[in-house]
């Protein structure tokens, strides 16, 4: 005799699962009652949830990683596996469970993070083998349905469509907020994960200076992002709607984090570049632009796009900041960006 648990906690369908699972076990020649057994072992009364296990991994290993990364994994599980299948034992997880998981991320085209995702489950049902929660792990087999990851170049206008992309933003039917995100992302050119997190702590518009801290840097290193008028102009009617709280960008859902990873490249979709733009390219749109001027050396546009040099002794001894030459070349840009909305607007 087996117990599947005690009612109300366990409801009725739950129960009838756990019942075909033990019996799909018989039919195998495997003895249901061995799974349990590890749990009894650790001294609690019921199964342990997969949150509380993967909570628990998520604590033994946080050491390893940055503070930034560790915060990004847990966060990962939170938005998009703990509501799913969070509460449940890990011997009542199974493959359809895994797909509910991934599904969403999938249909939206994130696949790089649907895979990163259920790396980590994977990695929590073999911290749980270990300490002898469960011996199965059905991640294996939801990963063969993962879709692979195109690898390449991320797609990005050329400067040419400027003009085409300017319009659009100005005509997006979303959010205010949404527009100037896209629009400081077209002025800055930051990575899109450093803008959407960006906090009103780290501008100074008075001198006209971003400052990115190294926690939120994808090498680790300060950046400063020199600003120009049109940028901080756009900050201070920005500052209107969102500058009493921590973030430029606050979430629709809590003031208390930014939006998410997919808003903008939604919003590019939405304006009809599905496949043509990203939010990354807008980085690629502005550097093609700035290097066929030829106005500014490659150090200067590399060290505002906060590439490191590959060659390790020039890394070692390139510590120029540029930061005149940038300050100038934000404005240039900016400027440009400017004379294309007008034209645009006047045709």
């Amino acid at each position: 005799m087996l117990s599947a648990g005690r009612w109300p906690e366990v409801q009725l369908a739950e129960a009838r699962v756990t019942r075909q699972r033990f019996r799909a076990e018989l039919r195998e020649g495997r003895n249901p009652s061995n799974l349990r057994k590890p749990v009894r072992k650790a001294g609690t009364s019921g199964a342990p949830s997969f949150e509380s296990v993967a909570r628990e991994w998520h604590s033994a290993r946080k050491n390893r990683w940055r503070p930034k990364h560790t915060a990004q994994v847990l966060r990962s599980l939170e938005v998009n596996v703990f509501p799913v299948f969070g509460a449940k034992s890990f011997e009542l997880i199974d493959r359809e469970d895994g797909l509910a998981a991934l599904t969403p991320m999938i249909k939206r085209d994130a696949l790089e993070l649907a895979t990163r995702v259920w790396q980590r489950v994977r990695d929590v049902f073999l911290f749980a083998i270990d300490k002898g929660v469960t011996e199965r792990n059905p991640a294996e087999s939801v990963r063969r349905a993962l879709p692979t990851p195109v690898k390449g170049q991320l797609p990005a206008l050329p400067p040419s469509s400027l003009n085409e992309l300017t319009e659009a933003i100005e005509h997006y039917p979303g959010r205010t907020e949404t527009v100037a995100a896209l629009k400081l992302l077209l002025l800055t050119f930051v990575r899109p994960g450093e803008l959407r997190a960006a906090e009103w702590a780290e501008f100074d518009l008075a001198g006209a200076i971003w400052r990115i801290p190294e926690t939120r840097m994808k090498r680790n290193l300060a950046h400063l992002v020199p600003l120009a008028t049109q940028t901080v102009s756009l900050l201070r009617e920005l500052s209107q709607l969102t500058g009493n709280g921590r973030f430029l960008f606050p979430s629709l859902t809590s003031e208390r984090r930014p939006i998410s990873d997919n808003t903008l490249n939604q919003a590019l979709k939405r304006s009809g570049f599905h496949g043509r733009h990203v939010a990354h390219g807008f980085r690629s749109l502005a550097s093609t632009w700035l290097n066929e001027t030829g106005e500014f050396p490659s150090d200067v546009i590399e060290k505002q796009l906060a590439h490191e040099s590959a060659d390790p002794v020039r890394a070692a001894y390139n510590r120029a900041e540029y930061l005149d030459q940038r300050r100038l070349m934000m404005q240039v840009w900016a400027d440009h960006v400017e004379a294309t909305t007008r034209k645009q607007q006047r045709s």
